[in-house]
């Protein structure tokens, strides 16, 4: 048996969620801080049995009742110094899936590409260019199109593997899950975030 990493344990889950060797495995990596909190979140959904093409259908529009229930003078009070505000969660939420249609594509169309990675911290110079209603509708929009296409996807589609600067080579459908698992964090973040400015 390969020596286990982030990418081949999430794989495993998707056979078998209650791997006994990932397990173990897994819960010390947690403990230790050594993942991502994307892959935390993955391997909770996994080992839970949740669908990872579900919460991926279902993140744009939770977003966007939580935005559009929220008052407007809300949603730009960010919780503390340095923290992103409602607004900001959704911009980045719009540029991740802009960015994973890239990653998604790339591995469906090449032979292990190399995948960039990016520091979204940066990124949030550019997001008042847009209204948050746009943000959500570019979300809305192009993870409507992901959650088609990976609907098309065949296993052997979602066996191929994509190397990620900061991750290392990993299937699509670990990339899937890991994107589904980024959703849940930042889903969590913007109910905290609204209700902080409550």
């Amino acid at each position: 048996m390969p020596e286990l990493d982030w990418a081949n344990a999430l794989d495993r889950l998707f056979d078998n969620p209650d791997d006994a060797d990932v397990g173990p495995w897994a819960a010390a990596r947690i403990e230790a801080g050594a993942c991502t909190p994307g892959q935390r979140r993955a391997y909770e959904l996994l080992t839970a049995g949740e669908s990872v093409i579900d919460l991926l259908a279902r993140t744009p529009h939770i977003a966007q009742q939580a935005v559009e229930s929220a008052p407007a003078r809300l949603l730009t009070i960010a919780p503390g110094d340095g923290e992103w505000d409602a607004t900001q969660v959704i911009h980045h939420l719009a540029d991740n899936e802009a960015v994973n249609a890239v990653r998604i594509r790339s591995i469906l169309t090449e032979d292990t590409p190399e995948i960039f990675g990016y520091d979204s911290d940066p990124w949030a110079r550019f997001f008042r260019l847009e209204s948050v209603e746009d943000a959500l509708e570019r979300f809305v929009v192009s993870r409507r199109n992901t959650v088609a296409l990976v609907k098309s996807l065949t296993p052997r589609d979602l066996d191929r593997k994509g190397v990620l600067s900061y991750r290392g080579a990993e299937s699509l459908r670990v990339l899937l899950a890991v994107l589904a698992g980024h959703d849940r964090d930042h889903l969590d973040q913007l109910r905290a975030t609204l209700d902080a400015a409550a």
